[in-house]
C-alpha cells in the first residue's frame, strides 16, 4: 500500500462531541485510487426506530462518496458498532469523506487509514469539469465556456461544477438570463443544480424545466452544478447566468454600499457597471448624464427621508393655499 494516512474521530478515554458536521476530501495521484480501512475503533450512534428504505444512519454517521462533492456517487454510510469490513475504494480521483453528529448521543467514534494505491484499471482518472470564480463581487458563468475544455468528439455523460466565492461579508445572488436545455422536463438527461456553502446537503434549487428563476444564497460561497447524460448535448444546450455579491440590512448608507430596495444591499463599485446587480436592476436605472449627484443621492439612503419632507412640505402648502383663498372669499363685500 502507498501513501499509508490515518482517519480518526476518537481518542481514547473520550467521546466525539455533539453537533459535528466534518468534511475531508483526498485527492490521488493519476491511474490511482483511494482505498480505506477501519480498525481498532468503530462505534457511532445508529437509530433505535424503524427507519424507511434509504435512510440508514440517519443519526450519526460516516459516508464516503467516489468524487469531490456532496453529490457525487455514495459509496457508503456507516453507523453502530459493528466494524466495517467491505473494502472502500474511490477511483475517480477522489474521495469525500463526512462525519456527522446529532446533538443527543455520542459514543467513542472511530479509527481508520486510507492509502493512495494503483488503479485496477489503469485508466486516467485525474479529469474534472470544474470552473472556479474565487475573486471578485460579481461574474458570469456560460455553458458555452464548457466547450473550450472539451477533447474533440467528446462522448458519454458530463458533469460539471462552476464554484463562486465572493468576500466573507457578502452573500451571494445568483440571476438566470438564459436557460434553454436540449431536453426540457426531462430531469434525468439534464439539469443544473445550486448548492449554497457546500455540497453536503440538499441543493437550494433543482432546474430541469423550460425556466429557471434567481436565487439567492446565505453563503458567501455557491456551487452551480450541470449534467448531461450525453455531452453532444452540449451544442443545443444555451445556459448563462450573472452571480453578484449582496447583502441585507435595514439601512445601506454605510460608506461603500448601495440602496436596491427591500433591503438589499450591493457594493457601490458594482451600481452602473452595465450589469444589473440588484434584484429589479435599480443600480443601473440610474445610469445617464448626470448620474453621479443621483447616485450619490439614491446611495445615501437619504431618499426615503427626503421624499417624506417633501410630501408633507406640499401637503402644509395647499392647506396653506386653500385656506387663504377661503378667507379671502369669505371677506364682505365693501
Amino acid at each position: 500500500m502507498l501513501s499509508l494516512h490515518a482517519i480518526h474521530f476518537a481518542d481514547i478515554g473520550f467521546l466525539y462531541p455533539p453537533n459535528v458536521d466534518c468534511v475531508r476530501v483526498i485527492h490521488s495521484r493519476p491511474q490511482h485510487d483511494v482505498i480505506v480501512k477501519f480498525h481498532h475503533v468503530f462505534q457511532i450512534e445508529s437509530t433505535y426506530d424503524k427507519i424507511e428504505a434509504g435512510e440508514e444512519c440517519p443519526n450519526d454517521f460516516i459516508e464516503f462518496r467516489d468524487g469531490r462533492y456532496g453529490f457525487s456517487p455514495l459509496i457508503a454510510r456507516f453507523c453502530g458498532d459493528r466494524m466495517p469490513k467491505r473494502e472502500i475504494r474511490a477511483v475517480s480521483g477522489f474521495l469525500w469523506i463526512r462525519f456527522r453528529s446529532d446533538a443527543m448521543l455520542e459514543y467513542q467514534g472511530f479509527s481508520a487509514e486510507y492509502a493512495i494505491v494503483p488503479s485496477k484499471t489503469g485508466r486516467f482518472n485525474n479529469h474534472e469539469c470544474l470552473l472556479e470564480y474565487l475573486n471578485g463581487l460579481d461574474g458570469f458563468i456560460r455553458t458555452k465556456d464548457l466547450m473550450k475544455n472539451l477533447p474533440q468528439n467528446a462522448s458519454g455523460t458530463l458533469d460539471c461544477v462552476w464554484r463562486l466565492a465572493v468576500p466573507s461579508n457578502f452573500r451571494i445572488a445568483f440571476y438566470v438570463k438564459e436557460f434553454a436545455l436540449k431536453a426540457p422536463n426531462q430531469c434525468a438527461q439534464n439539469f443544473v443544480e445550486v448548492y449554497s456553502g457546500d455540497t453536503s446537503d440538499k441543493p437550494l434549487r433543482r432546474f430541469c424545466g423550460l425556466s429557471a428563476n434567481d436565487v439567492f444564497s446565505p453563503s458567501n460561497e455557491m456551487f452551480v452544478r450541470f449534467y448531461l447524460s450525453d455531452v453532444r448535448s452540449l451544442n443545443n444546450t444555451s445556459i448563462s447566468a450573472l452571480f453578484s455579491s449582496y447583502t441585507r440590512m435595514k439601512n445601506c448608507t454605510q460608506e461603500g454600499l448601495f440602496a436596491c430596495g427591500d433591503e438589499n444591499c450591493v457594493p457601490k463599485s458594482l451600481a452602473c457597471n452595465g450589469r444589473p446587480n440588484c434584484p429589479y436592476g435599480r443600480d443601473e436605472r440610474v445610469c445617464s448624464v448626470g448620474q453621479d449627484t443621483i447616485f450619490n443621492f439614491l446611495a445615501s439612503g437619504f431618499a426615503p427621508l427626503v421624499s417624506i419632507i417633501l410630501i408633507v412640505l406640499i401637503v402644509v402648502s395647499l392647506i396653506c393655499f386653500y385656506t387663504i383663498r377661503k378667507n379671502h372669499c369669505a371677506l364682505p363685500p365693501l
